[in-house]
């Protein structure tokens, strides 16, 4: 189910110091990670290197700096979107083919072999020793709240889909109310209302078949429970320890992933297609660059900002379904949606009146 709001849950990394949702999923508190080597910073430097003898001359270089290094953010960031909601498109695909657990098992296996060629290749260090047991947990719940994800969008348009996985963050404002002793304020009441008033217009018109194809009770429970399997996920991790690079938390989180996931995958198992090869490793790629296009725009502009780009999942997710699916969303699917994004809105402006910042 995607980001940072959070729109598939395959990929969305958990925070890399385990105190914050993922960027994908939450879209709101996006913790602070290590800045990459910027080697193309050279190139920005030449193309405005002038001559800067005062003041004057240094604060224009750096508002010149901070603009172009804003927009490769911006770009990075709408890159990350599009890339991870194409994982969202490949998993509707192989999930007409095989089960959702093999459909996780496949694509983390393909994402890991990846991730583990960038991190030799340009991190360049081991993960950190003493933190098994967390990486374990976080590729254990994500195997699960992936193989529901990937069982629900294979039985229901992709907007749907999308539209519910959004709900997450809603959960975790609750959940963090029950086991942390949070006291939630108003507007998360509200964007609770909102958004169970969305997800219920767009279950019951869909579900019943009163806008388009009705769409199993099994689908929609799998589409119900994803999200708030990533929520207790979520929590979870935030009693979570481990601190390393992003790229090598993702990478160890998709390796113990794929593992979880293999009993059943191996269980079910049907022989894939060989046309299909291609789907099965453009998954995979598409999930390792998604998350490393993330790291890399969140490195450049402020989470506030990415939290709005990632909005855009619906409709990376709506031309994604029109183009391949010939899906054309209903107006219940909409109006839904669009509940859920002003649920969103309240819960990470009431988040941030709190006191939760954003990365500088």
């Amino acid at each position: 189910m995607a980001a940072a709001p959070l729109v598939s849950f395959s990929h969305k990394p958990f925070a890399a110091d385990g105190k914050g949702s993922d960027a994908f999923l939450a879209g709101r508190t996006v913790p602070a990670v290590p800045r990459l080597d910027r080697p193309w910073a050279r190139v920005y430097r030449g193309a405005v290197e002038t001559p800067c003898r005062n003041g004057r001359g240094q604060a224009e270089r750096g508002a010149i700096m901070a603009s172009l290094t804003r927009t490769s953010g911006i770009g990075f960031a709408v890159a990350a979107v599009a890339t991870l909601s194409g994982v969202d498109a490949l998993a509707k695909s192989l999930g007409a083919e095989m089960s959702s657990f093999q459909v996780a098992f496949l694509r983390y296996t393909v994402s890991a072999l990846f991730l583990g060629l960038f991190v030799a290749v340009f991190v360049r260090r081991r993960p950190k020793p003493g933190f098994m047991k967390d990486h374990a947990l976080k590729g254990f719940l994500a195997a699960a709240t992936a193989s529901l994800f990937f069982y629900g969008i294979a039985g229901m348009p992709l907007v749907m889909a999308l539209a519910l996985a959004m709900t997450a963050p809603i959960y975790m404002a609750l959940l963090g109310a029950l086991v942390f002793g949070e006291r939630p304020g108003r507007a998360t009441y509200l964007a609770l209302v909102l958004a169970v008033s969305g997800s219920g217009l767009i279950v019951a018109a869909r579900g019943a078949g009163l806008a388009g194809p009705p769409v199993s009770f099994a689908a929609i429970a799998a589409g119900l429970a994803a999200p708030l399997a990533y929520a207790f996920t979520a929590i979870a991790m935030k009693r979570s320890s481990a601190n390393d690079h992003p790229i090598t938390l993702s990478m160890m989180q998709t390796a113990f992933a794929a593992v979880f996931s293999a009993p059943m995958a191996f269980f079910l198992w049907q022989a894939p297609d060989p046309a299909l090869s291609w789907q099965i490793a453009l998954i995979g790629l598409c999930g390792a660059l998604g998350f490393i296009f993330l790291v890399a725009g969140l490195n450049r502009m402020p989470a506030s900002l990415y939290a709005v780009v990632d909005y855009s999942s619906l409709v990376w997710a709506g031309f994604y379904g029109f183009v391949f699916f010939d899906e054309i969303p209903t107006w219940p699917t909409l109006a839904g949606g669009a509940l859920i994004v002003a649920a969103c809105v309240i819960s990470a402006g009431s988040s941030r009146g709190a006191g939760v910042q954003d990365r500088p």
